[in-house]
């Protein structure tokens, strides 16, 4: 199960850091990276559904990705965006 969860969160990453408006890295990652990115999470959801069964499965590692999908942009954007001086005094 371990594996799993962490292919899935390891996709989660992989998606941020491809796409063109990430706040992480100068450059995003080439577009095949997204690729990898979906057969990670396919796997991953593949091996909670045959640990879990499909229902529970699905229900369990589609909520590993979403709330990581959720967070990881927010906390980028806090760390990268918020404590960057701006001019003047803060």
């Amino acid at each position: 199960m371990l594996v799993a969860v962490l292919a899935t969160l390891a996709s989660v990453l992989l998606f941020y850091l491809s796409d063109r408006q990430q706040r992480w890295l100068d450059q995003p990652l080439p577009v095949f990276s997204r690729l990898i990115a979906l057969a990670m999470l396919a796997g991953g959801l593949w091996l909670l559904s045959l640990q879990m069964g499909v229902s529970v499965g699905l229900f369990v590692g589609l909520w590993v990705f979403t709330l990581p999908a959720l967070l990881v942009p927010l906390l980028v954007s806090h760390y990268r965006d918020s404590y960057q001086r701006r001019g003047g005094n803060r």
